[in-house]
Formats: C-alpha cells, sequence, structure tokens
C-alpha cells in the first residue's frame, strides 16, 4: 500500500510540472520528493495508528469472552 500511495503522490507532482512547464529534471526531482514522502508517510500511518486499532480490539476481545461463540 505505500508503493500506491507513493506512486500517486508522484504521479501528480509530475502532472503539475507538466501543466506549469517546469523543467523535466526539477519534474522528476519533486516526483521522487513526492513518492518518498508518500511512502514514508504511509508507513507512519501504519505504526502510529494501525497498530493501536488492532490492540484495542484484541484488550476487548480479552474482556468480553462469554460472547465468543464455542467451538465444537
Amino acid at each position: 500500500m505505500p508503493k500506491v500511495v507513493g506512486g500517486f503522490a508522484a504521479l501528480a507532482a509530475l502532472a503539475a510540472g507538466v501543466l506549469f512547464q517546469v523543467e523535466p529534471l526539477t519534474t522528476l526531482q519533486r516526483a521522487l520528493l513526492a513518492f518518498l514522502l508518500g511512502f514514508v508517510g504511509t508507513q507512519a500511518w501504519y505504526v502510529f495508528f494501525a497498530v493501536r486499532i488492532q490492540s484495542n480490539t484484541e484488550s476487548n476481545d480479552r474482556e468480553m469472552p462469554e460472547e465468543r461463540p464455542k467451538a465444537a
């Protein structure tokens, strides 16, 4: 998923560079920077938010074991 987000960010930077007639090398540098920021930003999102959501779900499961269906 981080590659997808970074790819979309890079495509947006490339499209903006083409539309505003920026030099090709500068456009590629901006696209690379946008890709790296999207990639790192998505990783940070997973580290700070996705882990906490899973841990809260696990703690709720431990608190209410009577609601789980029993295995046959």
